[in-house]
């Protein structure tokens, strides 16, 4: 039975996912791929990066992250800056329009959680809590984590 338990909660982690990327529109920013919703949120979680530094965050190629980029950056969600520790390379950030976008998505889901949980006894919400840090400390032990902002793409 063990063995199906992990199979079964990213079957559910995979709907819960879904569900809330459909929750909400993002408001009236831009529509973005689901590249570049990992990106950007990346950004505002992590700050400024240079662009590999980045692409290995999220575990995408160098050309796969430019070419997000570079739509992010045309419509004003992203920004290219010079680096100061060194002026020969490029950090990309999070322009204020961009945190506001991932600031809006963030409402949207934690308002379609409240929502969800409203019914839940407060023990139980309390525990759903506790296990998935739980769970998210033993992935981050593990290595296993990469980037928050990756559950944004599923």
């Amino acid at each position: 039975m063990q063995e199906r338990a992990p199979l079964e909660l990213v079957n559910e982690l995979e709907l819960l996912f879904s569900l809330l990327a459909r929750t909400g529109t993002g408001g009236d920013g831009p529509a973005l791929t689901s590249t570049q919703r990992v990106v950007l949120i990346e950004l505002v979680s992590a700050g400024p990066l240079r662009l590999g530094a980045l692409a290995a965050r999220i575990g995408a190629s160098d050309p796969t992250v430019s070419r997000a980029v570079d739509g992010m950056v045309a419509g004003g969600i992203v920004e290219r800056r010079p680096d100061p520790d060194d002026r020969r390379a490029v950090l990309l950030v999070a322009t204020a329009g961009g945190r506001a976008w991932v600031e809006r998505r963030r409402k949207e889901a934690a308002a379609a959680l409240a929502a969800a949980l409203e019914g839940m006894p407060a023990d139980e919400r309390a525990e759903i809590v506790r296990l998935v840090a739980a769970l998210n400390d033993r992935l981050r032990d593990s290595g296993a984590e990469r980037s928050a902002a990756l559950l944004a793409a599923w």
